[in-house]
């Protein structure tokens, strides 16, 4: 599938099993390193249950992110489960590449989860987990629309570079945003970035 993100054109894929193990490759520093995955045929097989997309500029081209629909981008915690069990809006999770991080492409990747959203849960609002002090995503999901709505603390569980296990406490956020944030964030992304 090929999408307009504002400037840029993004194309979408299912997630393959190659994409899948990259992703579950990707390895993060410093504070981002809670979202490192866990290697392994289990985390391989959670990333083709169907509801992961794989993000390249370029068509059939590496995957530079990954977008998640649906329940599976949840933090399953008692704490946000009557707020995840609004069905009139569609979940949506993301990851981007570590080596992308910080280059800019972050709008771009939120926008097309957005627009890939929209597509398939049409008059569906949006809704985001994101850990506040996670400064760039927060910053974009807000500039986009997206408004807390509740937080809570969550316990992650993640490999650290050296491949152990941590387990860390994060403030989490829910945020939401409503179906016409889409075409809102397309307009303020083309006047971003327009000469």
């Amino acid at each position: 599938m090929r999408l307009a993100a504002g400037n840029d054109i993004c194309y979408i894929r299912k997630m393959t099993r190659a994409d899948a193990e990259t992703v579950c490759s990707w390895r993060y520093e410093g504070p981002r390193e809670v979202y490192n995955t866990e290697k392994g045929e289990e985390s391989v097989r959670e990333f083709l249950d169907g509801t992961h997309f794989a993000l390249s500029r370029k068509f059939g081209g590496p995957i530079e992110a990954f977008i998640n629909l649906g329940p599976m981008a949840t933090v399953p915690v008692p704490e946000a489960a009557d707020i995840y069990r609004d069905e009139s809006y569609t979940d949506i999770a993301l990851g981007l590449a570590p080596e992308l991080c910080g280059k800019g492409l972050g709008r771009t990747v939120v926008l097309a989860a957005m627009e890939l959203a929209a597509y398939y849960f049409p008059g569906d609002g949006f809704r985001v987990t994101v850990a506040p002090d996670n400064a760039p995503a927060f910053s974009i999901y807000r500039a986009f629309g997206f408004r807390p709505v509740a937080g809570f603390d969550a316990e992650v569980i993640y490999p650290d570079n050296k491949e152990k296990i941590r387990t860390k406490v994060l403030l989490m956020e829910i945020l939401t945003a409503p179906p016409s944030a889409a075409e809102r964030a397309k307009e303020k992304s083309r006047r971003t970035t327009d000469p």
